[in-house]
């Protein structure tokens, strides 16, 4: 074929493309038991085991882009698991639709409205908020024409969910996951889960460790935290891992396996993969900061093929989401 008009059929068959948008991101999940929009997808998520998150409950008056924070007039200051889920819904909808499809979705699954906006009523600022800490990205921070936003809040199981919504019609920004046409709809859902959680995250000492070990054959442990999706432990995580090395070092001949679970988000090879990581990881933190011999310690992943819980709920699914140590 001519060069000229192989360029010329391929200008075509590009523009012909349009909007493009991956499958939902891998690991990715609708949160909250929410109906997502019709046909929109997942573009990205992460989230933390514990975190502090500020809810606004009041329009945006100002933003500090030193320390990257939002000045509102009222908000909520909370603690607990994050997770956060940004959408893109295909051409056509308007954001006015697809808020009010999710204020129905929240109604019906029994959210209490905390704070309802749009347009000037959100504050232009609000997409900075959004832009700068989350999935999105600059996709939520060039908008605010017809950006609505929703507060909101359930308890369910002794779980408290607050809820934050923040809906754009795009209009700049880039994304490398995606392009996207004017005027396409945007959705960033945060969800911050706090209460009964806490009471998952107790330190288990050494002496229950062993307790349980003898007892049961096995321990479940909590209080190992790692970044969402991922094989990195937090901060956090040290006072139990200084009570499992505290164990073994009074018990220099006991071996254990170290076990890592998770719930069913996401597939089985990859929880299985990811389960296994995060054991990997524990067994080396032991043997590099303890000190104790990789030769006593045994990384092993079951995914989500063990659970101990339902993984319909989230209070289900955060049990579900543990280290186990097992005798050898």
């Amino acid at each position: 074929m001519n060069p000229i008009r192989l360029l010329a059929a391929t200008t075509l068959l590009l523009l012909a493309v349009g909007p493009v948008v991956a499958a939902d991101a891998k690991g990715c999940r609708d949160l909250a038991g929410l109906k997502r929009f019709e046909r929109s997808e997942i573009l990205e998520c992460d989230g933390k085991n514990f975190a502090e998150y500020i809810l606004p409950t009041g329009t945006v008056k100002g933003y500090d882009f030193t320390a990257k924070r939002g000045q509102f007039a009222t908000k909520l200051d909370l603690e607990g698991r994050l997770s956060r889920s940004a959408y893109v819904v295909p051409p056509g909808p308007s954001a006015a639709e697809v808020s009010r499809n999710y204020r129905v979705e929240l109604a019906d699954k029994g959210f209490t409205f905390l704070f309802e906006a749009k347009q000037a009523e959100v504050g232009w600022l609000m997409g900075k908020v959004f832009e700068n800490e989350g999935p999105g990205g600059a996709l939520l921070g060039y908008s605010p024409e017809e950006a609505r936003y929703i507060a909101a809040e359930k308890e369910e199981n002794g779980v408290k969910m607050h809820l934050a919504i923040f809906i754009v019609e795009y209009k700049d920004g880039h994304h490398p996951r995606t392009r996207l046409q004017k005027g396409q709809v945007v959705v960033r859902v945060d969800m911050l889960e706090s209460g009964a959680l806490k009471q998952q995250m107790v330190l288990v000492s050494a002496a229950e460790i062993a307790r349980s070990l003898d007892q049961a054959g096995k321990v479940a442990l909590y209080g190992l935290l790692f970044d969402f999706n991922k094989a990195t432990l937090q901060p956090g995580s040290r006072p139990t891992l200084d009570e499992i090395a505290k164990f073994l070092k009074a018990n220099p001949t006991q071996s254990v396996h170290v076990v890592g679970h998770t719930d069913n988000v996401g597939g089985v090879e990859s929880n299985q993969k990811l389960s296994q990581a995060r054991a990997a990881t524990v067994v080396a933190e032991l043997a590099k900061t303890h000190g104790i011999a990789p030769g006593r310690l045994r990384a092993a992943g079951l995914g989500l093929l063990a659970p101990v819980a339902s993984n319909t709920t989230e209070d289900g699914r955060a049990k579900n989401r543990r280290v186990e140590l097992l005798p050898q």
